[in-house]
């Protein structure tokens, strides 16, 4: 239940949108990564994306999401203008993949100066964006005379990780996965970790910036979210359930089962304590008077629910099921919870995509 895959052609297919593609697990991992070196040189990003995830998961036990933003170092696009419009601070570890061409003949001192200045500027001017604790990484093309490129940025910086990557490995950089592991191992460990700051409330009009652009809310019923909606109860045997979006002031159901689709009020929302955490949130019985009392009292009495983020990582909603009986806590598969959110999301984008894409039509025709 991930994003859909490019069909893949003979080299890099044209640079897409930016993409997310996730693996399943508990307390997903977050990586970022401008441009293309570290992945398999004849897959589309969509794929890319989502094999690297999967292989991270593997090596973590936790579930990955991983962003690709199509970006080139030779273009004169800086970082900062590349990821306009995304929160990267919701992201653990920042990949930023210089093109061959930059790393290929550095070979006098005034060259190879030039270029570590180069890279250095880009990534002090995204830095302020970042959480505090992000780990960075440069991947460069391999070329044989990158070693002094190497060496001179990791002099420069050491807290930045360098690395000479294979971009002809038809798997992807197995050294890249390898030292993110790693990475985000180290991370964890620490104290105020980036893992940690994004399990924190998220600021309300993010949320709700990200929930204008997708125009979702009051739009008409969606046949692919109300397919997604049923097989949540079929396969988590409840009575209800819901895809569901916290703009301001209420709650909107794009999608739903058992409770009317549309608007409802906040303090009916179950939802509403979801989307200030970045894990699941389970109530085994909303009428238990010694349990925390997330909404008014009504039919629901047991609730289950998963943040349904942007592509960045902003929350927006979430995706639920529900029943008017309670049940145990432990009667919940969450990973497959999470593996809805990720394919409501990847349905949502999409439906963005196809109608971006007959509005630039319609301009050019």
């Amino acid at each position: 239940m991930t994003v859909s895959e490019a069909t893949s052609t003979t080299g890099r297919p044209p640079a897409p949108r930016i993409v997310t593609a996730s693996a399943s697990g508990p307390d997903p991992d977050r990586v970022l990564v401008f441009g293309d070196a570290v992945f398999a040189p004849e897959e589309s990003l969509h794929r890319a994306a989502r094999r690297t995830a999967r292989a991270l998961a593997a090596r973590s036990g936790r579930g990955a999401d991983v962003t690709a933003v199509p970006w080139s170092s030779w273009s004169g696009q800086t970082l900062r203008s590349a990821a306009a419009g995304m929160h990267v601070a919701n992201y653990d570890v920042v990949v930023v993949c210089l093109s061959s061409s930059v790393v290929h003949s550095r070979t006098t001192t005034s060259a190879v100066v030039g270029a570590a200045d180069r890279t250095l500027e880009l990534l002090d001017e995204l830095r302020p964006e970042l959480a505090p604790g992000v780990e960075t990484v440069v991947a460069m093309a391999h070329q044989e005379d990158s070693a002094e490129l190497v060496r001179r940025l990791q002099l420069a910086r050491e807290d930045l990780v360098v690395l000479d990557v294979d971009p002809s490995s038809t798997a992807g950089d197995p050294l890249f996965l390898e030292v993110t592991h790693l990475l985000l191992e180290q991370q964890r460990a620490r104290a105020g970790s980036p893992q940690w700051l994004r399990s924190t409330p998220q600021p309300f009009g993010r949320r709700y910036d990200a929930i204008r652009r997708l125009g979702i809310v009051d739009a008409p019923a969606d046949a692919a979210l109300d397919r997604i909606v049923q097989r949540m109860t079929e396969l988590f045997h409840t009575t209800g359930a819901a895809i569901t979006f916290l703009p301001a002031g209420r709650q909107w159901s794009a999608a739903s089962l058992w409770i009317p689709r549309g608007t409802g009020a906040l303090q009916d929302s179950f939802c509403r304590s979801t989307v200030l955490g970045s894990g699941p949130t389970v109530i085994a019985d909303a009428w238990d008077r010694d349990g925390p009392q997330v909404a008014r009292r009504g039919p629901i009495r047991f609730y289950a629910g998963h943040p349904l983020e942007d592509l960045d990582g902003t929350r927006i909603g979430a995706v639920c099921v529900f029943d008017p009986a309670p049940r145990r806590a432990d009667s919940v598969e969450l990973d497959l919870l999470r593996e809805f959110a990720v394919l409501a999301r990847d349905t949502l984008y999409r439906r963005e995509e196809l109608h971006q894409d007959r509005v630039r039509w319609s301009a050019s025709a």
